[in-house]
């Protein structure tokens, strides 16, 4: 079934049926295009992640979040807004997705119903006492699919903005490594409070500056293994297993374990200081590097030795590469002026109307 259909099949069932004897109105939809109707229960929950997320942008969220402001707008018309445009975006997805000649198969339709099932199990009371039924969180499970299935059919092979391999091993070549680190976290700061005695606060002190140093013994120990063993020809991978094993307590540790990870260098969480020492690190050298939490102890091995590596991580280089323009894309084509609005179901679904717990 195309999603088109699937769609127009949901809107019979995507919004529950809230209290409302003079609703003449038909407000079951939120939008359409053509025969291509979104259910009122995507924008419900879209309003309802809206108002979460207006928790976190208002000035004191202890107090009303309806009765405070948004960047000068009025939190209700701030929370409006953002659903609306979420919902826009998502129209516009499932258009496009249209336009491309996409579908799913059974079985991305059926993690979808499962995924929508469990979700609900959990949720559902909420979702319910809000007017949102299962059947519109399979939808955005759906969409969520949708997402990806369309940046692939632009970016992916044979798209029609296909990254070519060159642009993506050029982006390999200059942003990862593969590393293998081990890191020594500091202990926490004593909490000394006025109530301790000397002896108390001494004492305490003194048990963090012994478990402080402990840390920065344990990483050099490994640091000049490390050295010590590139010096006599062993890989890094191999010293570092056999730390793990000496440390773990277990005599069926497995040495053959690969501790190296490839990293985006350009978009990884971890410590800037730790991946800068690495990427400017010649291949094998052992690197110590010491931020605010940790001590970080390790080296890189050669990215291209494995083909396999690259192939791996193609799918990631693409988002690195096009996910701010797909983003912008979306953007433009979810400001498509001939997306019908249903003013009756905006002026009905109002935040004031939701159940928050």
């Amino acid at each position: 079934m195309s999603f088109l259909k699937k769609c127009a099949a949901f809107l019979l069932a995507g919004v529950m049926t809230l209290s409302c004897a003079a609703c003449a109105a038909d407000t079951t939809w939120i939008m359409k295009k053509g025969e291509l109707e979104m259910p009122a229960g995507v924008y419900l929950n879209n309003l309802m992640q809206s108002y979460f997320e207006a928790t976190m942008e208002v000035e004191d969220p202890s107090k009303d979040v309806l009765k405070q402001t948004i960047d000068g707008k009025d939190a209700s018309e701030w929370i409006k807004e953002q659903a609306l445009n979420a919902t826009k975006e998502s129209m516009a997805l499932c258009d496009k997705f249209n336009q491309l000649g996409l579908s799913f198969s059974e079985q991305e339709l059926a993690t979808c119903q499962t995924q929508a099932k469990s979700y609900y199990e959990q949720a559902g009371d909420n979702l319910e006492k809000n007017g949102i039924s299962q059947n519109s969180i399979e939808l955005l499970y759906q969409i969520t699919y949708m997402k990806t299935k369309v940046f692939d059919a632009i970016y992916g092979e044979g798209g029609e903005q296909e990254v070519s391999e060159q642009e993506m091993r050029d982006y390999y070549n200059e942003n990862y490594i593969k590393m293998a680190v081990q890191t020594f976290s500091f202990p926490a700061e004593p909490q000394l409070t006025e109530d301790m005695s000397e002896e108390e606060k001494a004492a305490q002190q003194e048990m963090y500056d012994m478990q402080r140093g402990n840390t920065y013994s344990s990483a050099e120990n490994l640091f000049l293994q490390g050295q010590i063993g590139r010096d006599a020809g062993k890989d890094w991978n191999e010293v570092l297993n056999q730390y793990k094993k000496d440390n773990s307590g277990e005599e069926e540790y497995d040495m053959t374990t690969n501790n190296y990870r490839l990293l985006d260098t350009a978009t990884t969480p971890l410590d800037k200081e730790v991946v800068t020492a690495l990427k400017e690190a010649e291949q094998g050298e052992m690197v110590k590097v010491e931020t605010d939490t940790m001590i970080a102890v390790g080296a890189t091995t050669d990215i291209n030795a494995d083909p396999t590596d690259f192939e791996y991580v193609q799918s990631a280089i693409r988002h690195a590469l096009k996910d701010e323009e797909f983003s912008q894309m979306l953007l433009e084509m979810a400001a498509d002026e001939s997306f019908e609005i249903n003013q009756d179901a905006v002026d009905r679904y109002q935040p004031k109307k939701l159940v928050v717990e």
